[in-house]
């Protein structure tokens, strides 16, 4: 009986031993913001494919890092905008004057 006390302890740590061991190691991004930042084609690449599977790709660190960067570098100034022009008063037509 004593044998069996000792062993339960002895495979509960074997066990926990074998499943942190079996665990997925943490994954690390190929590529970091600045990386992303610099090189225009790679952050599009990237953001494309995890754009077209975001259920696999969405929160891994390299698609982290481009939506980081496409933010920092993708979006421009109000000042950089083209001004934003208001539609041209439209003629009225044959339809408006019968009061459709």
């Amino acid at each position: 009986m004593r044998a069996f006390h000792l062993s339960v302890p002895v495979l509960t740590v074997a066990a926990l031993c074998a499943a942190s061991g079996c665990s997925p190691s943490a994954v690390t991004a190929h590529h970091t913001v600045s990386e992303y930042r610099a090189d225009a084609v790679l952050r599009h690449q990237q953001m494309a494919a995890c754009a077209n599977d975001p259920g696999t790709l969405g929160a891994t660190p390299d698609c982290v890092n481009a939506q980081q960067a496409s933010r920092m570098e993708d979006t421009q100034s109000l000042r950089q905008l083209p001004p934003i022009r208001l539609p041209e008063k439209r003629q009225p037509t044959a339809k408006d004057a019968q009061g459709h």
